[in-house]
This record gives structure tokens, sequence and C-alpha cells, in this order.
């Protein structure tokens, strides 16, 4: 997901400028609509991390290995009191995180999600080698390589930045949405056959699709609203081109979009010092920094609530995903 500092969206692959770790959002979100489906993710995902590897010839039974990357919502950025991004503990992978660790007695999270687009994730232009030289995807291919009969999931949430950048300040760059677009189309394929390559047929794999941060611009009214409209199409259809493009390489799909209603403008809600609003607006504020007031302003990532959802989405997607 992008950062972007009002009036102008910026991308969220912009570098990360301050480190906050363990801290709260302050924000209170609504009832988790996925928290059932949840509780019964996380509940096969135990019989899948302690059956996963088991026996592998000169490998420890103990120790088993998750692997996250993406942009900055896999690294878990949120903004602090300043509006500055920095990673934190609280994203939906270390959730994921923490609910695979109730089953494995040894669980390690390899970490790699910073910020980018695919291209960079390809390259390794916009992230540090924390796991050996080069980007984000020649790490992983060595890390899933390496503990390829102990790796119980790996997820990745990658391409939203190449088409978020199109759209802010109330306009949407069309010329700029089809070239992003067609960079998903030809990296993203790519991207998820080398992971599925070097982690094997059978490790289970989640590609993470999006929500609609765009959707904060419906409080400012006029035209504003009719932005946030359509930035839903445009939005919709990535995800739809992405998860696409996931279930053909075998990956089990977390979308994010049916769990924050970012669709749904017909039906209103309340939302505290703004009146009645559409759920979809509402979920957007609650969940995400995108309503925030100065000096954080507009600010898509999302809350430590908006992490809880997501990871709700990818372990339930992780449990129904047939590899593993």
């Amino acid at each position: 997901m992008a950062t972007r500092d009002p009036p102008v969206a910026a991308c969220h692959h912009q570098r990360v400028s301050a480190h906050v770790r363990g801290r709260r959002s302050g924000r209170r979100g609504a009832a988790w609509p996925v928290a059932v489906a949840g509780i019964c993710a996380i509940a096969l995902i135990v019989i899948a991390v302690v059956v996963a590897g088991a026996g592998a010839s000169g490998e420890s039974e103990d120790t088993r290995y998750y692997v996250s990357l993406g942009d900055s919502l896999a690294g878990g950025v949120q903004p602090d009191a300043e509006g500055h991004n920095g990673i934190t503990g609280e994203g939906y992978t270390d959730v994921v995180e923490r609910s695979l660790g109730r089953a494995a007695r040894d669980l390690r999270h390899l970490k790699l999600g910073c910020q980018g687009t695919t291209a960079t994730l390809i390259s390794g232009e916009s992230c540090d080698a924390r796991y050996g030289p080069g980007g984000q995807l020649a790490q992983a291919e060595r890390l899933l390589r390496r503990h390829r009969r102990r790796t119980s999931l790996v997820t990745i949430g990658i391409g939203d930045n190449d088409v978020e950048a199109c759209l802010g300040d109330g306009r949407i760059d069309r010329r700029c949405v089809a070239r992003g677009m067609r960079q998903v189309r030809r990296n993203l394929p790519r991207i998820a056959a080398r992971l599925r390559a070097a982690a094997g047929p059978e490790t289970r794999m989640v590609g993470v699709t999006d929500y609609d941060q765009f959707l904060a611009y419906w409080l400012r009214g006029g035209a504003e609203r009719d932005f946030a409209r359509a930035s839903v199409i445009v939005i919709r259809s990535l995800n739809l081109t992405m998860a696409a493009i996931y279930r053909r390489a075998g990956f089990g799909v977390a979308d994010a979009w049916p769990a924050f209603r970012s669709g749904e403008l017909r039906a209103r809600t309340a939302l505290r010092g703004r009146g009645r609003v559409p759920l979809a607006v509402a979920r957007i504020c609650r969940w995400t920094w995108a309503c925030s007031h100065p000096p954080i302003g507009f600010n898509d990532h999302a809350n430590a609530t908006g992490y809880r959802v997501i990871a709700r989405v990818v372990l339930a997607a992780a449990a129904a995903n047939p590899h593993g």
C-alpha cells in the first residue's frame, strides 16, 4: 500500500522514516466480520504446521518457518504521532506469525516486506538486504530453498503500488493506470512462479489483495466523492487481476476487499464526528489511517485493527489453499 501526504497522494513505497514498534494505533475498529472464519482457519493451520515437514531427513522437527514478503503493508508500517511511517510489530504478517507460533514450538518469521512495486521486488532497488544480497525476491528464493521442507507458509502482498501511484489529489491518471496494470500482468506471474519453484509444490502460499483507501476522499464532498467512486472500479480491477494470477500459480488468495466492504457505497452507518456515511467509507476510516487529521493526514496504511482483520483473511486463505 502507498502512503500519501495531502494534498497529493504519494506511494506508500516511500522509505521508512521512523521505527515504531509494538505501539497501538489508538483507533477502535468495528467487530471483525471474519472472526469465525479466522478461528477455524487458525485451527486448520495448527494441524498443517504440526504435520509439515515431519520426518524430513536431517532437519529439526521443531523449527518451522514463515516467510513473508511484499510492500509496506507486509512490513506492518504505520505512522507515528507526527505522521512519520515506521515498521511495527502489529502488521498482518506479525499477527499471522503469532497465530502460527501457537502451534509450532519454534517458529521463525522471516519478514522481508518493506516498500515497493512488482518491479522493485524483482530488482531489489527499494529494500535492505536482510537475508543476504539481492532484493526481496532473491532473498526469499534462497530462504525457501534452504528451508524447503520446514516452511509452513509463504505470504506476499505486492502490486498495489504499481497502480495506486496513479491515483491522487482527487484525480485518476488513466494512462498511468494502464501502464501499472501491464506491469502487474508482466511481473506478478514471474514472481509467483519463482516463489512456487523455490518453495516446492506442497508449501502453502497466499497472495494478498487490497482494500480501497481512496474511499476516504468521500468525506471531502463534492467532486472528491466522484473520485472515491471511480477509485472503487480501479482498485477492484487490480484486485481481480492479481487474484487470477495468484490462483493460476497455485496460491490461495486473501482478499481484503470483502472484509473492508470496499464496494459497499449504498448501505450507510454512523461514523463518529462524520454523521452517516457509506459502510465502505466507515471501515476505511476505522481500520486505516486514511481519514486522519494533521499531522498524519491521508495515510493509507492499516491501523492495528485493520491489520488484524487482514491477518484473519490470510489465515482463512491459507487453510483453504489445497497446497501444503
